[in-house]
């Protein structure tokens, strides 16, 4: 776990930096250099873009399931071996990748590297720093965030120019020792001993018959559900939409010029939903109710879906959706590991974590695939139409559930 807190604040932590580093070196080789990659093995190996793009699908399904798995691990204070033994175990993927010379071959592999991606990306990352620094999290999670934002930008740049220079495989070489020999070491000094880790039976934990029970209550929550429903519906809507950004901004009158900038600027609001989160409550010198925050993220989420629809041939309202939908689910991905500790606990946080991000990792895994299907069956106003419900419906069920919770206090 990471050593106790540096008083000079989290910024000069230099376990974080670490951490921070780590985490955008395990993004960027793990699961940006996918898409980087995906036109050269089109080349390369023939294969089809669905049938490649199917690989990516395998691995976040597999990623998800590994992150219970990795809960436990880090509820056991496993942290530092398990991310930094995901992203070594990644990067040797990597290193197998171009000697694959059948579709299923590249398929196992990918499944493989679902495991390290569920090992060392945020959701195992976010656990140990929310176990660590509880309801204060959400600026160690900032930096990580703000770093790892960079991730897409330095693997679509360096593997193009690796590409370009030798070939696509050199560039998968490059990034397996950037995992292997950077990423690992990083994670290694960052996260330190989880001095609240469950290492004996005080709390029952360690043993399969008490981690069953402690499950099965666990589901048997109300306020479980409709955290992973709210978490799943917000996955769903986001990557529904981006995986048909450019053609849904096309249909809604923007250029070919204004739609890449504007689908382009959707990280950057992610960003910067976080920081200017941070930056108004440092200003009011007070932090804004975690609830409260998770429910202005929900309103914002809806509207974003409101102002896409009405948006036909009037660039302000798309812009403004450009603002509230990237703004939404980053201040979404900021307070959801945070919100998670308040409403079910802190105690085997790991576990609690991954189990309600189950839904979450598959709705990034299906998303693009129910897009596409909605998008040619019946139309972009039909998938617009089916994101804005899900965020309704979502934001409505989690928004029910947390005023039943609180009525019941």
């Amino acid at each position: 776990m990471l050593q106790d807190q540096n008083k000079s604040g989290v910024w000069s932590n230099p376990r974080l930096w670490a951490i921070s580093v780590g985490e955008t070196l395990a993004w960027a080789g793990l699961f940006y250099l996918f898409p980087a990659s995906l036109i050269r093995w089109k080349l390369h190996f023939g294969w089809s873009a669905s049938e490649l793009s199917a690989a990516l699908m395998v691995a976040l399904v597999v990623s998800a399931f590994m992150g219970i798995v990795s809960g436990k691990l880090i509820d056991k204070g496993f942290g530092r071996e398990l991310m930094s033994g995901g992203v070594a175990l990644g990067g040797i993927c990597l290193l197998f990748i171009p000697l694959v010379g059948s579709l299923a071959e590249f398929y196992i592999l990918w499944a493989v590297a679902g495991i390290a991606m569920g090992a060392c990306l945020y959701d195992p990352c976010f656990a140990i720093l929310t176990r660590h620094y509880a309801s204060n999290a959400k600026e160690p999670i900032v930096m990580v965030t703000l770093f790892a934002g960079f991730s897409i930008t330095l693997s679509f740049i360096l593997s193009a120019t690796i590409s370009s220079v030798f070939n696509w495989e050199a560039s998968f070489y490059v990034f397996s020792f950037l995992l292997c020999f950077l990423a690992a070491p990083l994670f290694w000094i960052g996260i330190y001993v989880d001095t609240k880790a469950n290492l004996s039976t005080t709390e029952g934990f360690s043993e399969s018959k008490s981690s069953t029970t402690f499950f099965r209550s666990l589901v048997k929550k109300p306020i479980f559900w409709s955290l992973s429903i709210l978490f799943t519906a917000f996955a769903l809507n986001h990557i529904m939409l981006i995986s048909q950004i450019l053609p849904l901004l096309e249909a809604r009158g923007a250029s070919s010029t204004s739609a890449v900038l504007m689908a382009s600027a959707m990280g950057p609001m992610q960003v910067g939903g976080r920081i200017g989160l941070l930056a108004i409550e440092k200003y009011l010198k007070r932090e804004f109710e975690i609830i409260g925050v998770a429910l202005f993220s929900c309103v914002l989420l809806v509207c974003a879906g409101v102002l896409l629809y009405y948006s036909g041939m009037r660039p302000l309202l798309l812009g403004l959706f450009v603002v509230f939908q990237g703004g939404s689910f980053g201040i979404m991905n900021l307070v959801k590991p945070v919100i998670t500790a308040r409403l079910l606990g802190e105690s085997n946080f790991g576990l609690i974590s991954a189990v309600v991000g189950v839904g979450y990792i598959c709705g990034f895994a299906i998303a693009p695939g129910v897009s596409g299907f909605i998008s040619d069956a019946w139309g972009i106003d039909s998938l617009i139409g089916t994101t804005f419900l899900l965020a309704l419906v979502g934001s409505v069920i989690f928004s029910a559930s947390v005023g039943i919770k609180i009525t019941q206090k």
